[in-house]
């Protein structure tokens, strides 16, 4: 599902970050409200070059510092993230998230989403927990960016990634109800975890007062994962679960009743 997904994903991120961004690429100047940050072009972060190795040598003494523990200005670390460096963009995020400020939340997220896409899979925490906040507004473009990033380390078998996208799927925010989605990441997560969430989802879908037979056969699906790998419990009553949605449709089809 996701990689048949891929290219569309990544031209929609790219089409929407580019309208983002001012026409110089030079490090924005800082103003006297808040920090201004520029969106980076996400081809570097989805080709996950080596950026280390492109940077001006300005930046490559920039990025000693960083790695030194040494400090930087903002307008360094920012210029050093907007090249694409991985490290330079965690911790940028890293810094615009110690400001406490809501509306810097978007563009954190954008920075710990170029750190994951090449690879820096600690910073998953950061954006699962940015994500999971009411508090703030995500630019569209840094959604999907988001989103994608997630995809991409779910396909690494990063299980913190996997377990977001599950419940994030499940809740219909930030990223909206997905259920073929969803429904592929239960059957490929094969833990305790998936299993729980597919019967809750089950339970959702039988309870609901639209129940529909389309709802009911996906039902069954989230079912038939819960019951292959969910505890004693959880396949017990899945397993009862199963047998009443085949009653009901054994019942349902021509010449079968009492």
């Amino acid at each position: 599902m996701f990689e048949r997904t891929l290219p569309t994903l990544i031209t929609a991120t790219v089409a929407a970050i580019l309208a983002l961004q001012p026409a110089s690429m030079s490090a924005a100047p800082l103003s006297s409200g808040k920090p201004s940050v520029k969106p980076v072009p996400i081809q570097a972060s989805v080709a996950a070059k080596s950026a280390q190795s492109e940077l001006p040598t300005e930046l490559q003494m920039v990025r000693k510092r960083v790695l030194a523990g040494k400090s930087v200005s903002y307008r360094q670390l920012q210029a050093l993230a907007d090249h694409g460096d991985s490290i330079g963009a965690f911790r940028m995020g890293e810094r615009l998230n110690a400001m406490n400020d809501p509306g810097l939340a978007t563009d954190a997220l954008h920075y710990f989403s170029i750190a994951v896409f090449q690879d820096r899979a600690y910073a998953v925490g950061q954006m699962v927990e940015i994500l999971s906040r009411t508090d703030v507004k995500i630019a569209p473009a840094h959604l999907t960016q988001a989103e994608l990033a997630l995809e991409t380390q779910v396909r690494r078998g990063n299980e913190k990634a996997i377990e977001a996208l599950i419940r994030f799927y499940i809740e219909g925010r930030p990223f909206g109800t997905k259920r073929d989605q969803l429904e592929t990441l239960l059957n490929a997560g094969g833990g305790g975890k998936n299993a729980e969430a597919a019967f809750r989802m089950a339970v959702m879908l039988l309870s609901g007062s639209d129940r529909t037979p389309d709802k009911e056969q996906q039902a069954e699906r989230y079912l038939k994962i819960a019951n292959e790998n969910g505890s004693i419990g959880i396949r017990a009553s899945a397993s009862s679960l199963l047998a009443t949605i085949g009653n009901t449709e054994a019942k349902s089809e021509p010449g079968v009743g009492p």
